[in-house]
């Protein structure tokens, strides 16, 4: 395990770029002891499917099980790979995974059984108390045909401090379709690594949603091997900075069955002294002939001192694909601003305004009342003014 200075080295560049960028990969902070995660995990509608607890050791065994086939390259379009050491592939990297490995005695393992559709999304809710110190994992497998939503909540009051790391592996069989949905509403001294990592086998369907509104330190990362021909990716995120928080995302949409398709798209907004690192790689190997990926950023910088770094990679190693990415990257438009500003909307207002467009606009995609209406109060109370009085209690 890679560390340094008690720390943990996480989403590494899958193909590395020049050292003194500061980009290739992030160093987060690594604890030793963690609570008991039963005193703050609930869950919703869990007689959808079969859970069952597996030791941290078997369930490493049980979804490397999955990835069986996948050939991890030594070297990635002439550079040398980092994952390759890595049997089922994640975001935050085969440090992270070994890292919970250590700290849990077990696993969850969601199955949703073939063919079987989700009348209502599985939801797992970990509210957090001031001071905790937590690590969970997950494994979800949606069978060959079956559909299933699944949102997991990381929550806690505004004014806590802690720390999580959370893991969640997925496995979408062949015609299966999942929609994972992970919202970070934790408090503003949180540190929260969480680690994304899937697996999607012929004409599957993986889209993933995250939103990552609280905490101090936020890692994220999101592996997604598009194994099976005709299997396709579709993540869309949304971020917020402020004060001096840092957010650090890292995805891969690695593309090696045929006609394959991902599409990542990230909007986020930083003001004051905050920070964010987003590294999106698109990666086509041997045999993804006919395949095609697309990534689009769009940052609003809302102050002088935040700071943005963006990543935009494509490799590939098979001619026959389309890979497009492009980022937007800057403040608003003084027409944006008179307009506003006619209609009695002062440029902080404005401001906040469009922040919580960008940020509401990926929200609506939870599909449960409950959640939708949390998640929403969370981003109006972040982003509006108190002597408004614009949000409801």
């Amino acid at each position: 395990m890679s560390t340094e200075n008690n720390g943990i080295v996480i989403n590494r560049l899958p193909s590395p770029t020049w050292f003194r960028l500061g980009v290739n990969s992030a160093l987060a902070e690594k604890r030793e002891a963690f609570d008991g995660i039963s005193d703050y995990l609930t869950r919703k509608n869990p007689d959808q499917v079969d859970l069952k607890k597996l030791p941290a050791g078997e369930a490493e065994k049980y979804a490397d099980s999955f990835s069986d086939g996948i050939r991890r390259e030594k070297y990635i379009a002439g550079k040398r790979a980092i994952y390759h050491e890595q049997h089922f592939a994640s975001g935050l990297g085969a440090d992270f995974d070994a890292y919970v490995k250590e700290s849990l005695n077990e696993v969850d393992v969601y199955t949703v059984e073939e063919g079987r559709k989700l009348s209502a999304p599985v939801i797992l809710s970990y509210d957090f108390k001031d001071g905790a110190s937590t690590a969970s994992a997950q494994i979800i497998r949606v069978c060959k045909g079956a559909q299933a939503v699944f949102i997991i909540n990381q929550k806690s009051v505004r004014s806590a401090a802690g720390y999580s790391a959370n893991s969640t592996k997925v496995i979408v069989e062949q015609g299966a379709k999942l929609h994972l949905i992970k919202n970070n509403l934790t408090g503003r001294g949180y540190t929260v690594l969480d680690d994304t990592a899937a697996v999607v086998r012929e004409s599957g369907e993986f889209d993933f949603t995250q939103l990552l509104l609280g905490g101090d330190k936020v890692y994220a990362g999101c592996y997604a091997d598009l194994c099976g021909d005709k299997s396709s990716l579709v993540i869309n995120t949304g971020y917020t900075g402020d004060y001096e928080n840092l957010t650090d995302i890292n995805y891969v949409a690695c593309h090696r069955g045929k006609k394959t398709a991902s599409e990542i798209t990230v909007n986020g907004s930083l003001k004051d002294k905050a920070a964010k690192v987003f590294r999106g790689t698109i990666d086509f190997r041997n045999g993804s002939a006919d395949s095609q990926g697309d990534e689009r950023e769009d940052v609003l910088l809302l102050s002088p001192h935040a700071v943005n770094k963006t990543v935009p990679v494509i490799l590939t190693e098979e001619e026959q694909v389309a890979g497009h990415h492009g980022a937007t990257i800057g403040n608003l438009s003084e027409d944006m601003l008179f307009y506003l500003q006619t209609r009695g909307i002062s440029k902080s207002e404005a401001e906040e305004l469009m922040t919580r467009g960008r940020l509401q606009s990926i929200a609506d995609k939870i599909p449960d009342e409950g959640t939708l209406d949390e998640v929403s109060s969370f981003i109006c109370r972040s982003h509006s003014r108190p002597d408004k009085g614009n949000c409801d209690e």
